[in-house]
């Protein structure tokens, strides 16, 4: 009897297939010279990317991919959607082929690039000479370039041409397509971070002059609170309000520019990661495209360091500001409410004392009118034989007893009524 070995039935995270298939995307298409490359990075509406994918695949996809590879007609065509732009490389290969046709022409005749917004347009010329290569550069720019791992040569000026693409021309020999195909990716991928990087540096300078702005109307406002202690509840007011208006003012910007600076932060991580992978050296008098772009693209990332420093800078100070001022208003406040309350004390002892005054006179007012009243009974007391005392005299020996009596009756109420109204 044989026994059948199953699978275990393992259970994945619901994850790992798309983290596993990251590892193998975008992988790099080979390609043997003499050839042409063309690659586009741009953003565009999403039904425009579907065109995109749709005509390389000849069909309608029911989701959208990531990346995918294809031919159409004799141009082999890669499309790669990233977070905020997608990329198109179209390959030619010159092997063999008798026309001349442009390969900026074909591209152009064949996808939407009318309705898409070019970011980097990149036109590489893969040569089987030297001379060749020096052929495709222009004689009136500088050139830059070196030579990369496994031997290719690469020049470029980094100039747009009159079509707006900035031409490379790369020579190696003995390379195997593959190889070919990995250098020449690195070389994209270089050039599009470095493309994407500097999308930060346009915001920084418009950001700068806003921010000198803000610095500027902080100095004045603290050095003149600093300059005048005594300053008005209105006056505190309205610089608290106008240091509200600044701080909502940068918290909009550094709003506006947050995601922008640290995009531009993360491509230029990649950029140097693709610049290193190149391993270029230095060939005659040429300047290497390493050092030239690092020389122009790392003062560009220090601007928008600075200006994001700035950003939180400003906002740190004008929320110490704002927490200063506010203490400020506040001692201001329990001043004006301890002499409120010192006011009020007087007040209520004025009002003790009136009261005081009143109930003594109220006292002495009611003992009259009572025995004005009990004199009644007093003269038809005094009129019995048994009573040795006159009216006047028991009327006088009673003042005492009904003083006391009318005193203690208003004491006790003035006291119920101060403790009632304490609850």
């Amino acid at each position: 009897m044989t026994e059948t070995n199953s699978a275990p039935d393992w259970n994945f995270h619901p994850e790992r297939d798309a983290i596993t298939a990251e590892t193998h995307a975008r992988p790099a298409s080979a390609i043997s010279s003499p050839a042409e490359v063309l690659h586009l990075a741009f953003r565009c509406e999403e039904e425009v990317a579907y065109k995109f994918f749709e005509i390389v695949e000849g069909q309608k996809f029911e989701s959208f991919p990531r990346h995918l590879t294809g031919t159409v007609d004799k141009l082999k065509v890669k499309l790669e959607r990233h977070t905020e732009f997608m990329s198109c490389t179209v390959f030619l290969e010159l092997e063999g082929r008798k026309d001349t046709s442009d390969i900026a022409s074909m591209v152009f005749d064949t996808f939407p690039v009318a309705e898409v917004e070019i970011l980097v347009l990149l036109h590489l010329s893969l040569v089987r000479s030297a001379s060749a290569m020096l052929k495709i550069m222009p004689l009136d720019q500088r050139i830059y370039g070196g030579r990369m791992r496994s031997g290719i040569d690469v020049r470029s000026s980094f100039v747009p041409d009159e079509s707006g693409a900035i031409r490379f021309s790369l020579f190696g020999k003995s390379l195997t397509s593959e190889e070919f195909g990995r250098r020449l990716q690195r070389i994209l991928e270089m050039e599009t971070y470095r493309t994407m990087s500097l999308l930060g540096l346009p915001v920084a300078r418009r950001v700068s002059s806003e921010l000198s702005t803000v610095e500027q109307e902080l100095e004045e406002l603290t050095t003149s609170l600093r300059q005048n202690n005594n300053t008005s509840p209105a006056e505190d007011e309205k610089v608290f309000a106008h240091l509200s208006d600044l701080s909502e003012k940068t918290n909009m910007l550094l709003t506006e520019t947050r995601y922008r600076f640290a995009a531009s932060r993360a491509y230029f991580t990649l950029f140097q990661q693709r610049v290193e992978s190149l391993e270029e050296e230095k060939v005659g008098d040429v300047q290497t495209m390493s050092g030239f772009l690092r020389s122009r693209l790392e003062p560009a990332m220090a601007t928008i360091e600075s200006t994001a420093k700035r950003q939180e800078t400003l906002t740190n100070d004008l929320s110490r500001a704002l927490l200063l001022l506010r203490t400020r208003i506040e001692l201001n406040l329990n001043k004006g409410n301890q002499a409120l309350l010192q006011s009020m004390d007087k007040r209520h002892l004025q009002q003790l004392k009136i009261s005081q005054t009143v109930e003594g006179l109220s006292v002495v007012a009611i003992t009259y009118y009572a025995v004005g009243l009990i004199s009644h009974f007093f003269k038809a007391l005094a009129n019995q034989p048994w009573m040795p005392l006159s009216t006047t005299m028991l009327t006088a020996i009673s003042v005492p007893f009904v003083l006391l009596i009318v005193w203690r009756s208003l004491h006790r109420l003035r006291k119920a009524w101060e403790e009632h109204r304490s609850q």
